[in-house]
């Protein structure tokens, strides 16, 4: 899963929606830069100039944007995407 990539995800009302990924965000100040590669949420690292995954506590704070149909844009968790 990459940014650009189609993904299934589940609606707030249950039913399944596709859309395409647009942007990775967190809610937290001290992540500026946030990338997905590969399925994996990484940030880049100041202490260690390079970037690292994100982990534990910080990767329930992940949200995806995601654009639909006709442009729709949807804010979603990593956990509401659906397997292939």
């Amino acid at each position: 899963m990459n940014i650009g990539e189609v993904v299934t995800y589940v609606g707030e009302y249950g039913e399944s929606k596709i859309a395409r990924i647009c942007a990775i965000g967190l809610d937290k100040d001290s992540y500026d830069d946030v990338r997905l590669e590969n399925g994996v949420f990484l940030t880049y690292s100041k202490k260690l100039k390079k970037y690292v995954p994100i982990k534990g506590k910080s990767l329930d704070s992940v949200y995806i944007e995601v654009e639909g149909p006709g442009g729709s844009l949807d804010f979603i968790l990593p956990s509401e995407i659906l397997a292939d």
